[in-house]
C-alpha cells in the first residue's frame, strides 16, 4: 500500500480529508498543521502547500491539495469503480459536477450568505444560497445521495461543506437538505472523521 500523508488541523475543513480515507478504509499518517497555533504559515508547510490552507495529502512523494481534488484523487487511486464511477460510466459526469460544485460554487455562496448581502457581485459565476438550496434539493429529492444509491466521492466533497454551513446556520433551512445532513451524519466514516477534527475536548469549559 502506497504511504498516504494527510496535513490535518483540529477545528478546520481538515474533515473532507479524514472522511475520505475513512470511507476508503486505507491506512494513513497524519501530520498536525494546527492553524490555531498558526502552523499553517511556517515555511515547510508553505512548501507544501502555498496557499497555507488545510487539508493536504501526500501520495508517494505526490501532492495534492483543494478538497474537491483530494477527494478526487484519492478515490481514483484507492476506489475507482466504487467511490469513484469510472471513465466510462454514465455518472462520471455528474460525479465530477458535484466534485467542483462543492467549492467553486457552495463555499462562495455560503460567503456570501455569511456576510449577509443580497447577491453576489455581478461579476461571480455562483448564485446566491437560496438558489444553491434549491440545486440540491432537487438533486437529492427521492433519493439518498447526489447519484441515487450511489455514495461516493461525491457525497463526501459535498457533504462536507453543507454539514458544516448547516451546523452553523449558514445556509437557508431546507427539509431534505436537513434529511440528507442526518444521512451523511450517520456514516461512521464520517463519525469517526468528525472526531479527529472537533474533538470533545475542543469544546471543554
Amino acid at each position: 500500500m502506497s504511504e498516504i500523508i494527510l496535513y490535518a488541523s483540529k477545528a478546520s475543513r481538515s474533515l473532507a480529508g479524514y472522511w475520505i480515507l475513512e470511507e476508503l478504509g486505507v491506512p494513513y499518517k497524519v501530520v498536525d498543521v494546527d492553524i490555531l497555533a498558526g502552523k499553517h504559515r511556517e515555511p515547510e508547510y508553505l512548501a507544501i502547500n502555498p496557499s497555507g490552507q488545510v487539508p493536504a495529502i501526500a501520495v508517494e512523494g505526490v501532492v495534492v491539495t483543494e478538497r474537491p481534488a483530494i477527494c478526487a484523487f484519492l478515490s481514483d487511486r484507492f476506489g475507482y469503480g466504487s467511490m469513484a464511477p469510472k471513465i466510462e460510466a454514465p455518472e462520471r459526469g455528474a460525479y465530477l459536477k458535484w466534485l467542483v460544485y462543492s467549492t467553486s460554487v457552495i463555499d462562495p455562496a455560503i460567503a456570501v450568505y455569511a456576510s449577509k448581502l443580497d447577491k453576489p457581485l455581478r461579476q461571480t459565476t455562483w448564485g446566491d444560497a437560496h438558489q444553491v438550496v434549491e440545486i440540491l434539493a432537487r438533486a437529492l429529492e427521492g433519493r439518498d445521495w447526489l447519484l441515487g444509491d450511489w455514495f461516493t466521492a461525491a457525497d463526501v466533497a459535498v457533504g462536507a461543506v453543507v454539514s458544516m454551513a448547516l451546523f452553523n446556520g449558514l445556509l437557508p433551512e431546507n427539509r431534505i437538505l436537513n434529511d440528507y445532513n442526518d444521512r451523511l451524519k450517520k456514516r461512521s466514516a464520517f463519525q469517526r472523521a468528525e472526531q479527529l477534527t472537533w474533538p470533545p475536548e475542543l469544546f471543554a469549559p
